[in-house]
């Protein structure tokens, strides 16, 4: 079936957008900070799913912050309908366990707690105030076999690579992830050697 001029020149646009972003742009690390994210400060964001990063997204769309298999969470306003506007969290972290997450004014709450959450603050953190076909994709992927397949196109999103704040062994990927804080930590105290990880996957340490 033949594609309008119309539609092509929109998906080519779009993708050459997200290139851009998540290719291009030169990684940083960003404190917690919502001065671009106005459209989720103080809103309530409900859990929706979780997902994994699949070859397929890493071919569409060349995003080279998460590793394979990394598992994500989505988080959507609660008061907005017709239309979705996400918080994507790629790998996990403490923001995992939370049922609804608030922003507000740089700190995060979590499960209407008063208090913020302790949060590394090099993270990155990319605001999107725009209809972003990725964010799009991620939400179909992480729904996918849930038995509401009900996708509403998303005007805006915030993604966040949780490097820092990493569980050691994730239960979404075979892949082995150390948190920097905890790994610092264990240095100062204990000096080990790490090894060779086993057959099984596990790693063994030695004492020096």
């Amino acid at each position: 079936m033949p594609v309008s001029p119309q539609c092509a020149g929109a998906y080519n646009i779009n993708l050459i957008a997200c290139w851009l972003l998540l290719l291009l742009y030169p990684a940083k690390t960003y404190s917690v900070g919502l001065n671009n994210c106005s459209f989720i400060d103080g809103k309530i964001m409900e859990f929706v799913c979780h997902g994994s990063y699949e070859r397929y997204l890493r071919l569409l769309y060349k995003d080279r912050h998460p590793a394979l298999h990394t598992p994500y969470s989505i988080w959507q306003r609660a008061d907005h309908f017709g239309s979705s506007m996400l918080l994507i969290v790629f790998y996990e972290g403490p923001l995992t366990n939370c049922y609804n997450i608030v922003l507000n004014e740089g700190k995060i709450y979590c499960n209407g707690r008063n208090y913020p959450m302790e949060i590394d603050s090099s993270i990155l953190m990319f605001c999107m105030p725009f209809q972003f076909s990725y964010a799009d994709e991620l939400h179909k992927q992480c729904k996918k076999g849930k038995k509401k397949k009900h996708y509403s196109t998303t005007i805006s999103s915030v993604i966040i690579y949780m490097e820092s704040n990493l569980v050691v062994a994730s239960r979404s990927s075979k892949s082995l992830y150390c948190c920097r804080r905890r790994q610092q930590q264990q240095q100062q105290q204990q000096p080990w050697d790490i090894a060779r990880p086993s057959s099984n996957g596990i790693l063994i340490a030695r004492r020096r």
